[in-house]
């Protein structure tokens, strides 16, 4: 398995990350079994939220035994100080642990200016740092064209982004930009919920580039196998595999156009896919 440095944080961090949505869906016993089947494989970055569903509570079982394995990183989606306070202690209560590598805060362009205001959600990561609760506070955000604002705020160590071959403007200014602020860049929805086709080109497309972890919802052994497989060979794309990948965006791009002006056409599936 890689390894990359998460931007400023430090963090070496394997650049299969595990997604926690998925196991909300399965059973408590596949869930532990496919957490610890990724540890025992060298993915050491773990995402998850309160609003999970209890997926950070099956997460939770396997950190009794192996939290120093890992790191881990929570998106915390209230907007008070007050609501980020109490997420934050819920999803520590559900790991079963006292301290978190990573706090994520979700904005948009209309929400930043009150998270990041007196009273907002920034104060209390600000002040569960200076506690020893979390190490780094990062952002997330589905605008790309706003994170790249969000960002040069120099509020944060890290960032996850929307990122994969059909949806790729981060490779534009933001990727650039997180890379000049030494910020540790996270992609999610890399492989569109599964509607892209060719699971292990979509990781090695993200993985060439500017990008220090993909998070990937995995809720089957399977999946992780398979996934930990193109982990360990995450070669650069051939020029046969570049042309494909264009056909199949491009084809995407078309499809969503016909959709916006009225044609019946299915969604493309990784437009409101979760990692």
């Amino acid at each position: 398995m890689e390894y990359r440095t998460l931007g400023k944080t430090g963090l070496k961090v394997s650049i299969l990350g595990f997604g926690g949505i998925p196991i909300r869906n399965v059973s408590e016993k596949e869930a532990i079994a496919v957490v610890n089947r990724a540890l025992d494989l060298g993915v050491n970055f773990i995402h998850t939220s309160a609003n999970y569903g209890d997926s950070a509570y099956k997460i939770g079982k396997v950190m009794l035994k192996r939290r120093s394995e890992c790191f881990l990183t929570v998106k915390v989606s209230g907007r008070t100080e007050t609501e980020a306070r109490e997420q934050l202690k819920r999803s520590l209560t559900a790991l079963n642990t006292n301290h978190i590598e990573i706090a994520q805060l979700p904005v948009n362009d209309y929400a930043f200016a009150q998270v990041m205001d007196l009273g907002g959600a920034y104060k209390a990561f600000q002040q569960a740092q200076r506690e020893g609760i979390i190490d780094f506070i990062g952002i997330t955000s589905h605008d790309v064209s706003f994170l790249t604002e969000a960002i040069a705020s120099e509020a944060f160590s890290n960032l996850i982004v929307p990122f994969n071959y059909a949806a790729n403007t981060p490779r534009e200014k933001l990727l650039p930009l997180a890379a000049k602020l030494n910020m540790g860049v996270i992609a999610m929805k890399t492989q569109g919920k599964g509607g892209l086709t060719n699971a292990s080109q979509a990781l090695r497309y993200v993985w060439n580039h500017d990008v220090d972890t993909a998070i990937v919802g995995m809720s089957k052994l399977t999946e992780l196998e398979e996934n930990v497989a193109t982990a360990h060979n995450p070669r650069p794309l051939t020029e046969d595999e570049k042309r494909e990948l264009q056909r199949i965006a491009d084809e995407i791009i078309r499809t969503n156009r016909l959709s916006s002006s009225g044609e019946a056409t299915p969604p493309s599936p990784w437009i409101r896919s979760s990692v």
